[in-house]
């Protein structure tokens, strides 16, 4: 896999880049914009003229919200099509690869199909008034509730109503997989899950989020933690690094941002694998 870090928009634009240089990846996340201040013309174009002086292979922008694009409620999801819209072309403006995107629940009183569909014309409107050229990766959540996308299954699903209308494609985020109930602590649940994700979504697994958990196991909660760490330990994270088919796949780190973490997190996982660089 391609190992990089979620860097911290917080801190501006001009600071986001330098953690892949500090850290030496050639493949980054961020947010598209930082809280209460959204970049101009001139602020994106320094950062594309950045990246390409650096020569970042791959660049992710994650959604900064959670938005209601599932949801029955009209206006509410109107609005969500509009927040969703200005993301996307931010991160065109940012010339991000992809752009990654969690689902989201579906109203009470409503079921998965619906909200899988309601969710899948959102995002085709959005995309198409946003002008956003790269592939929309559907990130797995922890499950539970009315959540949609905790499966593999689930997954398969939204991207089958997607693809007919955009490009699309799925992020794996471990942490997420191990509160969702797919057992990533053995080599051998890493091996069951690689062999469903396979037979459901294909080669349509284009990133990863590479995160240990404090969460227990099947609990449906978020709690991402340093590698070796938490409950997944680093026996199912090995498998995943050393599968070749992902060798050429971004693997983003989603630990804490403590002082010095990412430069640790980043040395487990290298050390996991030859295929990690």
């Amino acid at each position: 896999m391609i190992l990089g870090v979620h860097a911290w928009v917080a801190r501006g634009l001009d600071r986001v880049l330098g953690e892949a240089r500090e850290h030496e990846t050639s493949a980054l996340q961020t947010l598209p914009y930082r809280r209460h201040h959204v970049p101009g013309a001139d602020e994106l174009s320094s950062f594309r003229a950045e990246r390409a002086a650096l020569g970042l292979r791959i660049l992710l922008v994650h959604s900064r919200y959670a938005p209601a694009l599932a949801s029955s409620h009209e206006a509410l999801r109107a609005r969500s099509v509009r927040h969703l819209t200005e993301e996307l072309r931010l991160a065109a403006g940012l010339g991000g690869d992809a752009y990654v995107v969690h689902a989201g629940p579906y109203s009470p009183g409503s079921d998965a199909e619906a909200g899988i569909r309601l969710f899948a014309e959102s995002v085709a409107r959005a995309v198409g008034e946003s002008g956003f050229r790269g592939p929309v990766l559907v990130e797995n959540v922890p499950g539970g509730g009315r959540r949609i996308g905790g499966s593999l299954e689930d997954l398969a699903r939204i991207l089958d109503a997607l693809s007919a209308r955009v490009a699309a494609a799925a992020c794996l985020d471990t942490a997420h997989a191990w509160a969702a109930g797919y057992e990533l602590s053995t080599a051998e649940g890493a091996l069951r899950f690689v062999a469903r994700a396979h037979r459901l979504l294909g080669d349509r697994v284009r990133a990863f989020h590479l995160n240990d958990s404090r969460a227990l196991f099947h609990s449906h909660r978020e709690s991402h933690w340093h590698l070796g760490r938490g409950r997944l330990g680093l026996e199912g994270l090995k498998v995943l690094l050393e599968r070749e088919e992902y060798a050429d796949v971004p693997a983003i780190l989603e630990t804490p941002k403590e002082p010095g973490a990412d430069a640790e997190n980043l040395k487990v996982a290298r050390a996991l694998s030859r295929l990690a660089r």
